[in-house]
């Protein structure tokens, strides 16, 4: 049976995983405005 500690790391992980850890950081570093390209197009 896997031990107390091992289940809470466990736990800790999936609600990472689940809180959208990748998609917040990549929101953070790039931003959620559109690129000149995608408003105006590519003229």
């Amino acid at each position: 049976m896997a031990s107390k500690t091992k289940k809470t790391e466990f736990r800790r992980r999936r609600k990472k995983g689940a809180s959208g850890k990748k998609r917040k950081a990549e929101n953070r570093n790039t931003g959620t405005t559109l690129s000149q390209k995608e408003l105006f197009g590519d003229a």
